[in-house]
């Protein structure tokens, strides 16, 4: 049974001083065997078990990991956030997250009065997903205050490097993901590939756009600005976009969508105009989510393996903290997942 008991009851009872029972209790220093057993027989005899308090006390650490993302109800963003919450919490850190709803309004938010919310917070370190820092043009004050963050205490950035930011940076988009689309549809015959969904600005979508474009070129057909239709990256977007590319009377037979929400507006407009996912356009997403499997019909998409994402970017910070710096770009290979919305080769 627990017994209440404090650090300098275990230091009496074990006979050390109250420095060595916080050495052993945070494990960073080392003890003398002797002490160590002692020690370990005190806390095993009360069942001691020090709380957060007294570890952020012995470690001068809080324990407490920020996260700041643009939308939680993104599958995107939080497909992540319960990685890097799981992650986190089996090395004892809680997390508090900062949902900036960035672009939703009129205007962009500024996220950088996070910044200050979550060093009042006393955190240990900050991951930051997307929002500003995934815009292709970083502007001068963002860029200020994420360097005055960074100077304070450890930063994980997970996107795009931005050069002169002293944070870490962690990079996984390469845009490999839309060439294996491109390429499996062209196998299944269709030589009029649209680009469906994501914003104008952002990195990922430019990425993506690009690679898109490099693989119209090496197919030989050559990039067709009519078959490229942006907006964003949810459903109303999708819906949109395939509304303003069925409007240009532009033929095509196939679509690639920005992701699984995109997909499924496209679908429902397509619909609407009597075109039929896959029989009359095949359709694959660049970003595969949790419900792609239980859409009718069943999606093909790209999946980018968001879960093991998200583990590798918590585990980054938390090294940081622990006095590791290094930018990384961490690759999983895009995975191509073959469901229902491609059909079978186009029938001629």
């Amino acid at each position: 049974m627990k017994s209440t008991i404090t650090i300098t009851q275990i230091a009496q009872e074990s006979g050390v001083s109250v420095a060595t029972v916080s050495r052993f209790l945070n494990g960073k220093v080392p003890v003398s065997a002797d002490k160590k057993a002692r020690i370990e027989a005190v806390v095993r005899k009360y069942d001691f078990t020090p709380n957060a308090l007294a570890r952020g006390l012995i470690s001068k650490r809080t324990m407490t990991l920020g996260v700041i993302l643009p939308d939680i109800t993104n599958p995107y963003f939080a497909t992540i956030f319960q990685e890097v919450q799981r992650c986190a919490a089996e090395e004892g850190y809680s997390v508090y997250l900062c949902n900036t709803r960035f672009h939703h309004g009129d205007a962009p938010i500024d996220e950088t009065g996070y910044f200050r919310m979550m060093m009042d917070k006393k955190v240990d370190g900050i991951l930051i997903i997307g929002g500003q820092l995934d815009m292709v043009e970083i502007t001068p004050a963002y860029k200020e205050a994420l360097n005055k963050l960074s100077a304070s205490l450890p930063v994980v950035a997970a996107g795009r490097e931005i050069p002169g930011a002293g944070c870490i940076f962690i990079d996984s988009e390469n845009g490999s993901g839309v060439t294996t689309a491109y390429n499996y549809l062209s196998s299944l015959g269709h030589k009029d590939i649209a680009f469906v969904g994501g914003q104008p600005g952002v990195t990922i979508t430019e990425t993506r756009l690009e690679s898109y474009k490099k693989a119209a070129a090496a197919s030989g057909r050559g990039v067709r600005e009519d078959l490229i239709s942006l907006s964003d990256y949810y459903l109303p977007d999708g819906y949109q976009a395939a509304e303003a590319l069925i409007s240009r009377n532009a033929p095509f037979t196939a679509v690639i969508t920005m992701n699984d929400n995109v997909a499924l507006g496209a679908i429902r407009a397509f619909a609407d105009h009597g075109l039929s996912v896959p029989r009359d356009v095949a359709l694959i997403s660049c970003d595969r989510f949790y419900f792609a499997d239980y859409t009718i019909p069943r999606l093909t998409s790209i999946h980018h393996h968001s879960r093991r994402w998200g583990q590798m970017v918590v585990r980054t910070l938390i090294q940081a903290v622990q006095g590791s710096t290094e930018n990384a770009r961490i690759t999983f290979p895009p995975e191509l997942i073959i469901g229902e919305s491609c059909g079978s080769h186009l029938q001629h």
